[in-house]
């Protein structure tokens, strides 16, 4: 799109929405923050510009009314191909002598109008209600918004009922019509509004399915998506989520800080007694764990335990939180601790809750289930844990997660029961297990 059309749009967003110019200029070019850090540093290079550094925190504070110094706004204005004025890093003084005469002759006529015409109040309201229509003109009908609402929920309260693979097709498709409207139709400010949140849930979905298929990075890719998009619309709780899809691809692709990272920033912005709030603080006592912060684990599965309270025992749906689950994460952390013994209490109580209704959350319980094998490894009974790790890899629905989770299992039996024949069976099972 030319460079000034694009300016064109940033300063109709500027006046309808009333972002700073700078930032006007960015959302103009659909670009995230650390998107156009990134391009920045691209120009600069590109001119051979001495080598500068800038982070998102820098760039936010811009975005915010701190002006940046004269070498970043002319970096700014080669990025966006424009002048200092028209990001707002400077005033226009040229007299209006020298700017476009067609503009000074329309002044002129109307300055001439003021005087000579007693009407002109009548024009001045009808060009109020002229602008006051434009705004309200869409092209989405209520039922185009609540139906998109209406399949969103149907995701996430019946996400375990499908395979991965369904779910990645089936949201993507929606995700990209979403998309479609944003960029080819009319809409007021409040439907765009909800649609930048359609859109963040529907990048979860998929942030989720792609973890559930094995593919850390595209998830990763999407959960950012979905915090960008929930924050441009200001909804802190799909923030939140955004942050736990993060946070659990990091922890099962190996990478605990990182996961660390996500949960606590997930944890800040979740509302509090949300499901969000619960779920995310999980993610921090299991990422303690698997770090070894044994203190800072034990503290937050206390804080835990008093959040589950809130909570059903057992509920269905992709973004809830229920009691059962904590129990479950605090199995998995105990294991991460060294405290088999724990593990297995919290493992068995959180699978009689799973086995009264085991298709609710199928990955979950597998998940347990292999906790509960681990524990039993580690603690003297090879035969159970083996019963256990069976049950997990039955499951009809797979997931990444699951074969991760099952890996585990297996080095723990090789290690501690070499010869043992239901190990040797074990690991026939787990060469013909499905990958996600």
């Amino acid at each position: 799109m030319p460079s000034q059309l694009l300016n064109d749009v940033a300063q109709d967003i500027h006046a309808c929405c009333g972002h700073s110019l700078l930032k006007s200029a960015r959302l103009a070019r659909g670009w995230s923050v650390p998107e156009a850090v990134t391009q920045l540093a691209a120009v600069a290079e590109a001119a051979e510009l001495p080598a500068r550094g800038v982070d998102e925190r820098a760039w936010r504070r811009w975005e915010n009314g701190k002006q940046p110094d004269a070498d970043y706004q002319d970096r700014l204005a080669r990025l966006f191909r424009t002048s200092p004025v028209q990001l707002g890093f400077a005033a226009d003084y040229t007299p209006c002598s020298g700017g476009d005469r067609t503009n000074r002759r329309d002044a002129l006529r109307l300055g001439a109008a003021a005087l000579l015409a007693p009407g002109l109040l009548a024009n001045a309201e009808f060009e109020a209600r002229e602008l006051t229509r434009r705004s309200e003109e869409t092209d989405l009908g209520l039922s185009s918004l609540t139906h998109l609402q209406r399949v969103i929920a149907e995701y996430g309260r019946h996400y375990a009922r499908y395979s991965a693979d369904k779910l990645w097709d089936s949201a993507l498709g929606d995700r990209r019509h979403v998309a479609e409207l944003l960029l080819r139709h009319r809409m007021t400010l409040k439907q765009r509004r909800e649609l930048y949140v359609s859109a963040a849930w529907l990048s979860l979905v998929l942030a989720w399915a792609a973890h559930d298929r094995g593919q850390a990075r595209t998830a990763l890719t999407y959960a950012a998506d979905a915090r960008h998009h929930a924050d441009e619309a200001d909804h802190p709780e799909a923030v939140a989520w955004a942050w736990d899809a993060e946070a659990t691809t990091w922890l099962y692709d190996d990478q605990p800080d990182q996961a660390l990272r996500a949960a606590q920033a997930g944890a800040a912005l979740a509302p509090a007694g949300s499901a969000a709030q619960t779920r995310l603080t999980g993610q921090v006592a299991r990422a303690h764990a698997r770090l070894g912060h044994a203190g800072p684990a034990s503290e937050t599965l206390t804080v835990l335990r008093g959040l589950a309270e809130r909570h059903a025992p057992h509920s269905v749906g992709l973004f809830s939180a229920d009691a059962v689950r904590v129990w479950s994460v605090a199995a998995t952390s105990c294991l991460w601790l060294g405290d088999a013994g724990q593990a297995r209490t919290f493992a068995s109580q959180a699978m009689e809750v799973y086995e009264q209704n085991p298709h609710i959350s199928p990955t979950r319980r597998a998940i347990t289930a292999l906790d509960l094998g681990i524990a039993c490894a580690r603690l003297g009974d090879p035969e159970q844990a083996v019963v256990h790790g069976l049950e997990a890899i039955a499951t009809p629905r797979h997931a990444a997660a699951i074969v991760t989770r099952s890996a585990s299992l297996q080095a723990t039996l090789e290690r501690d029961y070499p010869g043992a024949a239901v190990v040797a069976r074990f690991r026939q099972e787990m060469a013909e297990l499905p990958r996600a």
